[in-house]
């Protein structure tokens, strides 16, 4: 299992981040998201698209439960928030938008699925999928630390792939 840690001290640094991350994916990549709210979840999967060549304004799916947005070489990037599924229901409730499908690639192998709150739906997850916790820091409550850990072949070319 490879791992990768980073800290970072702005929603800027923590884009350019993701935006590396996003230049990184090949396609077919599932990437889970953890944190508190607020920790830079969204601002990280903002970076992710923008690295992936996609135009559109990201925002945080919590409503709407899911976002796709299309980037360069028609790569699409689904972004998943499920931190509004009903916990007694939440796996149900997941197959009624489709997350399976999503999660074992079924939807194209171009696509890459960010899914922030992965904890909620962790027995969905793929074995290769390259999980991203971020944490505030020890010291500063401004700093965030990012850990990575990829648990496959996929994640981990990924995270050698990264140009960090």
């Amino acid at each position: 299992m490879q791992a990768l840690r980073i800290d970072v001290r702005s929603s800027y640094e923590m884009q350019r981040i993701g935006e590396l991350i996003g230049k990184a994916v090949q396609g077919g990549e599932v990437l889970a998201l953890y944190g508190d709210l607020g920790a830079g979840k969204t601002t990280l999967v903002q970076g992710i698209a923008a690295g992936m060549g996609v135009d559109a304004r990201v925002t945080s799916p919590t409503f709407i439960l899911l976002n796709e947005y299309t980037g360069a070489a028609g790569r699409r990037l689904v972004h998943v928030d499920t931190y509004r599924l009903a916990e007694e229901i939440i796996l149900a409730e997941a197959a009624t938008f489709g997350l399976e499908d999503l999660l074992t690639g079924e939807f194209g192998a171009k696509d890459v699925v960010a899914i922030e709150w992965a904890d909620r739906i962790e027995a969905l997850l793929p074995d290769d999928v390259l999980r991203i916790e971020i944490t505030a820091g020890d010291d500063d409550p401004d700093v965030r630390t990012i850990r990575m850990t990829a648990s496959g072949e996929r994640s981990t070319l990924l995270l050698e792939n990264l140009q960090i």
